[in-house]
């Protein structure tokens, strides 16, 4: 059996976060913080407690998935935007 800290860690480096990249690891953060924070809610409305009861941590789901967003695209505009190396003079 694993302890919460196990299981965590595992989900973190599972998305990424032991990658060197530095964009994989940003990414792999946001994903993390997105599903741990969507597991807290899943388990709030398995256990009876109305999610409108606990509109702090909707909100914090919503903001956890624009931030997933907002590096993914950051990333994704980085890629494109970075020339490529050709090594010399091209004619």
């Amino acid at each position: 059996m694993t302890t919460f800290d196990q299981e965590l860690t595992g989900r973190y480096v599972a998305a990424g976060g032991d990658r060197p990249d530095l964009d994989a690891r940003r990414l792999a953060r946001a994903v993390f913080v997105r599903d741990t924070i969507r597991t807290l809610y899943n388990a709030d409305k398995k256990f009876g407690i109305d999610p409108a009861d606990n509109g702090s941590l909707a909100e914090l789901v919503d903001a956890a998935e624009e931030h997933l967003e907002h590096i993914a695209d950051d990333v994704g505009q980085r890629s494109v935007m970075a020339s490529p190396t050709t090594g010399g003079d091209t004619p």
